[in-house]
């Protein structure tokens, strides 16, 4: 899986541009992406492997223009760059359409979008500091990133047209960091929310703070919440006997870091709950680092749920244990 493949340069003074496969992110969330419309990789996320994967690449041009007043970065990408979701293979979710489980021996046809310069995205962010704090704009213009819409006549999920709408704000609170992030999803192709087969309009927001509570010993946490607007021609346009989804999703999250042994054992606990749904996800880690280039590691994906509908619940059943050994040269 080619992750990194590129040319970068600096055609001007105060301008940097990168082009080819790029792995790209911004925004301030731990694990929450509001204003982060780059891919994701939830199967690796989900199966273990090393945090760094969970962003996939792009292919990509990016351009950076640097100022006094703001920065402003550009990224257009030619070809709709897709999340890795969640599909049946290996990890099975909730379907919808089949009104239930589905693995990799269920169809789970996909529209894809796949037109050079036809299915593209553009998104950009304005960012300055101000003070103590970091403070940024960010819009984009592309497709929902998994397949959460459906088209009837083809039997086929399909990503709907998605323009995002947001800012950021990360600074020094107290003895530690906090930050704010918000933003408005608008589904280009349901603005008025009646159509049950493709996503409404959605407003996100984000708080998290972090604090090292003694030495080598970090705790953070965030609360985050979806709302899903024009709830009630949501609930109105719904078939009988659909099940409907919430008007508002809450999730809280702790994350516990503690470095030892001269910061070579890196021991860290991340859970994710949700309040609204009922569920709940765990991520104990452990990793030993013997020399510059050996690392070991330990950990497991813990899942807990009501309901196999709601977001966490879905994955009870693919609860895992995993270890890995890792050479960095």
């Amino acid at each position: 899986d080619l992750r990194e493949i590129n040319v970068s340069g600096s055609p001007a003074g105060a301008v940097d541009l990168k082009v080819g496969r790029q792995t790209l992110t911004w925004g301030v969330g731990d694990y929450l992406f509001i204003t982060d419309l780059f891919p994701k990789d939830w199967k690796s996320f989900l199966l273990g492997r090393d945090d760094e994967y969970l962003k996939a690449p792009s292919d990509a041009v990016k351009a950076s223009v640097f100022s006094d007043i703001a920065n402003l970065d550009v990224v257009y990408t030619p070809r709709f760059d897709p999340d890795r979701y969640i599909d049946g293979n290996r990890i099975a979710f909730f379907n919808p359409s089949l009104d239930g489980m589905a693995g990799d021996e269920d169809p789970f046809p996909v529209q894809q979008r796949d037109d050079w310069f036809t299915d593209d995205e553009l998104a950009a962010r304005l960012s300055h500091t101000l003070g103590r704090c970091d403070v940024a704009l960010y819009g984009y213009h592309g497709f929902w990133k998994g397949p959460l819409g459906f088209d009837a006549v083809s039997g086929k999920a399909t990503f709907p047209r998605l323009g995002v709408y947001g800012a950021s704000v990360r600074g020094n609170v107290i003895k530690g960091v906090g930050n704010l992030e918000a933003g408005y999803y608008d589904s280009l192709e349901d603005r008025s929310g009646d159509d049950p087969l493709i996503p409404n309009n959605q407003a996100r927001f984000l708080a998290g703070y972090e604090q090292e509570i003694t030495t080598d010993f970090t705790v953070g946490g965030q609360y985050y919440v979806e709302h899903m607007m024009d709830y009630a021609a949501y609930r109105a346009a719904l078939p009988d006997g659909a099940a409907p989804a919430d008007e508002d999703r809450h999730v809280l999250t702790l994350r516990l870091t503690s470095l030892s042994f001269h910061q070579d054992l890196r021991l860290s606990l991340f859970a994710f709950y949700s309040p609204s749904d009922h569920d709940a996800y765990l991520r104990p880690t452990a990793y030993y680092r013997f020399d510059d280039h050996w690392t070991a590691g330990i950990g497991a994906n813990l899942f807990e749920g009501e309901s196999e509908r709601t977001f966490f619940g879905q994955f009870e059943d693919a609860a895992n244990v995993y270890a890995s050994l890792r050479y960095g040269f």
